[in-house]
C-alpha cells in the first residue's frame, strides 16, 4: 500500500488526535485514501528533518492515527500556509526534492490578475495597484471601487467607496462606514493603506438575492486523469449593509441553482458560463503556475449574467460546501487531491511518482512569496533552476504546452 502525505499547518497537526482540526475534514481524506489503497500521512512542516527524510507525522491506519518518525513520502498534498521566512524557504526545499502539489497556496491578486488579462480581459475587472493618484484616476471612471489587501484572505482588509453625488463618496471601512468629500476618501483611503500592499478595483454590480450582493466559490481541481475539472459550485450572499460576501465576514450561503433562478430567466445558461469561464481560467494558471492542481475562484456574476473573475484561492476554505448541504460534492473536494495525487504515483511508475512539471505539462517555476526578501528570492530562484529545468520534448504526458517563465514585473 503507497502512502501520500497531507501536509497541514501546525494548529491542524497538534489536534488530528482529539479531532479538533477547524475546517479541514481529515476524515474525508481518509476515508478516500482507503478506498484508492493509500494511507495518509499527515505532516507539518515544524516536524519535517529534510536533512534526514523523515518527519514526524500521524499515519492514519486501521481507523485510528499512529504518532510517529516516518520516511517523508514522495508525493505530497499541500494545505499549509507558511508566512515565516524559515517555514517558506523550508517548503520551497521539500518542493525541490519531493512531488509537491499546490506548493504554494498563496498568490497576490494583482499577479494572478497580470496573468489572467492576456486571454481573458473581457471578464477580468479592471485592476490596478494602489497607489493614490491612481486611486484618484479610477475615481474619475468609475462609480464604485474595491481596494483590497493583495494577499490577504477571507474579506480581511478589503474597503468599498461608491460615489453618492458629484461632491460625496460613501466609504465603508472593515468596521464602520462613512460619507465624506472626495478628498476626505482619498485621503481615509490613503491612511488605511499606508505602505501596505494593496490593489484597486472596478466593483461589478453583481446579481444579487433578496436585495443582497452575492457572488460564486468556483472548486477547479486537478483529478483521477491528473485533468482539471470542475468539481463544484456555491453561492455567497453578502450579510445585509455588508459589501463583502466571506462567509467568514458572517456572508451566507445558497445553492447557485436558487440564486440563479432567482436572479435570470435562463439560470442553467448562467451556470455552464460560469463553469466554463472558471475552468478555462485555471487551465490557463495551471500552465503559468508550477504545480497548480486545487483551486477555489471567486467569481462574480453582474446583473446581465455575465461572470467576472474576482480572485484565485490557493487553498480553498471547502466547508461551504457543507453549508449549502452539498454533501457529496464536499466529500469530493477531498477525494480528488487523492485521486490525483494516486495518478501521479502511477504515471511515473512508482509509489513515488514523477516530476510534476512533466505530468503537469510545464517547467516548474520558483515559488513567489509575496513577502520574500530580495535576497531570499534571488537564492531560491537560483536553486529553483539549477534544479528544474527540464527539456520541453519531455512534456509528453498532457494536452498543454510548455511556456516561457512570466516575465519579472
Amino acid at each position: 500500500m503507497g502512502t501520500i502525505g497531507i501536509l497541514v499547518d501546525l494548529d491542524v497537526f497538534r489536534n488530528i488526535k482529539s479531532g479538533k482540526t477547524g475546517n479541514e475534514k481529515l476524515e474525508y481524506y481518509n476515508r478516500a485514501a482507503v478506498k484508492q489503497g493509500l494511507t495518509p500521512v499527515y505532516l507539518c512542516l515544524e516536524r519535517m528533518q529534510l536533512s534526514k527524510k523523515a518527519a514526524y507525522g500521524y499515519k492514519y491506519r486501521n481507523g485510528s492515527y499512529v504518532y510517529n518518525k516516518y520516511a517523508i513520502p514522495k508525493v505530497i498534498h499541500n494545505r499549509a500556509m507558511p508566512f515565516s521566512k524559515e517555514l517558506q524557504q523550508k517548503l520551497e526545499k521539500l518542493s525541490r526534492r519531493y512531488e509537491v502539489f499546490n506548493s504554494c497556496t498563496r498568490y497576490s491578486k494583482y499577479r494572478i490578475h497580470r496573468i489572467l488579462e492576456k486571454r481573458f480581459m473581457e471578464h477580468l475587472p479592471t485592476t490596478k495597484g494602489y497607489g493614490r493618484q491612481r486611486l484618484r484616476d479610477m475615481m474619475k471612471s468609475f462609480k464604485s471601487l474595491y481596494i483590497k489587501p493583495q494577499s490577504s484572505s477571507i474579506g480581511k482588509g478589503i474597503i468599498k467607496i461608491a460615489r453618492q453625488s458629484d461632491r460625496l463618496w460613501k466609504i465603508q471601512l472593515p468596521h464602520k462606514t462613512k460619507v465624506m468629500t472626495q478628498s476626505r476618501t482619498e485621503k481615509t483611503v490613503d491612511q488605511y493603506v499606508k505602505s501596505k500592499d494593496y490593489i484597486i478595483q472596478e466593483a461589478i454590480p453583481l446579481a444579487d438575492y433578496q436585495g443582497k450582493p452575492y457572488d460564486v466559490r468556483v472548486s477547479v481541481q486537478r483529478g483521477a486523469d491528473g485533468q482539471w475539472q470542475m468539481t463544484g459550485m456555491y453561492g455567497k450572499v453578502a450579510r445585509k449593509g455588508s459589501h463583502v460576501t466571506n462567509v467568514a465576514r458572517r456572508g451566507t450561503v445558497k445553492k447557485c441553482s436558487v440564486l440563479f433562478s432567482h436572479s435570470f430567466q435562463n439560470p442553467g445558461q448562467v451556470a455552464a458560463e460560469v463553469q466554463r469561464v472558471s475552468l478555462q481560467m485555471t487551465q490557463y494558471l495551471g500552465e503559468q503556475l508550477k504545480n497548480l492542481a486545487d483551486v477555489g475562484l471567486d467569481i462574480g456574476v453582474d446583473r446581465s449574467g455575465k461572470p467576472y473573475f474576482i480572485e484565485m484561492n490557493g487553498r480553498d476554505q471547502r466547508y461551504g460546501f457543507k453549508k449549502a448541504k452539498m454533501k457529496k460534492t464536499f466529500y469530493r473536494t477531498y477525494e480528488n487531491p487523492i485521486l490525483y495525487a494516486k495518478y501521479i504515483q502511477q504515471s511515473s511508475g512508482t509509489q513515488h511518482g514523477g516530476n510534476l512539471g512533466r505530468l503537469n505539462g510545464m517547467r516548474k517555476r520558483k515559488t513567489v512569496w509575496p513577502n520574500l526578501d530580495r535576497r531570499s528570492r534571488l537564492k531560491t530562484q537560483l536553486g529553483s533552476y539549477k534544479n528544474r529545468m527540464v527539456s520541453s520534448s519531455q512534456f509528453s504526458t498532457t494536452r498543454f504546452s510548455v511556456i516561457k517563465n512570466e516575465r519579472k514585473r
